[in-house]
């Protein structure tokens, strides 16, 4: 069924997240806002548990959140009409996330831990039966910027894009991803 020119669009529950964060930001409504949580908030949840524990993402993805809620149309947030929303959130979260750790006092340890080297055997370490609980046991074995440009990456964003978000160079992207496939290679016990 065609729907006539002058209604397309009228209804639809898949917004671009560009349309809805402008809409959020113009009108202050709540519905808006409401579709970008439907659309980010696991993935936002998802990442943040990948480079900490329950209660740690749950609170940053709200307070992710927070700080969106304060965006009006006439404050300074950065955001013009080429903003890719998805990396928007993720950015957010991310610095949200490193703000915590610095206040618990735990971002200098997490820094570290990308110098340490990985010894240990995932059969040492953990005795799972399935083949994702080893993959994820693996994953939480990497040092934080691996382990988070493999997650940013898994999430869908390009390496010019994970670049972007942590505000670091593309060719250092390239090496954490490319450490982060040989380190989870090894303690799989694959070859790379």
């Amino acid at each position: 069924m065609q729907l006539p020119s002058m209604i397309k669009g009228w209804y639809n529950p898949k917004a671009s997240p560009e349309r809805l964060l402008t809409n959020y930001m113009a009108t202050g409504k709540n519905k808006y806002l409401s579709l970008l949580v439907a659309q980010f908030n696991l993935s936002l949840y998802h990442y943040l548990l990948s480079q900490s524990n329950k209660e740690l993402a749950e609170d940053v993805v709200q307070t992710t959140w927070l700080k969106v809620m304060k965006i009006t149309k006439h404050s300074d947030s950065g955001i013009s009409q080429q903003t890719n929303v998805k990396s928007w959130l993720f950015t957010i979260a991310r610095n949200t996330l490193i703000d915590e750790f610095r206040r618990q006092k735990k971002w200098q340890s997490q820094l570290l831990d990308e110098n340490k080297m990985l010894t240990a055997s995932l059969e040492k370490s953990i005795q799972a039966s399935s083949r994702l609980t080893q993959f994820n046991a693996a994953l939480a074995q990497l040092p934080f910027l691996q382990r988070e440009a493999f997650i940013f990456q898994q999430e869908g964003f390009s390496v010019l894009e994970i670049s972007a978000l942590t505000d670091d160079s593309f060719e250092t992207i390239k090496s954490r991803l490319r450490y982060a496939r040989n380190n989870l290679s090894h303690l799989l016990g694959t070859p790379s």
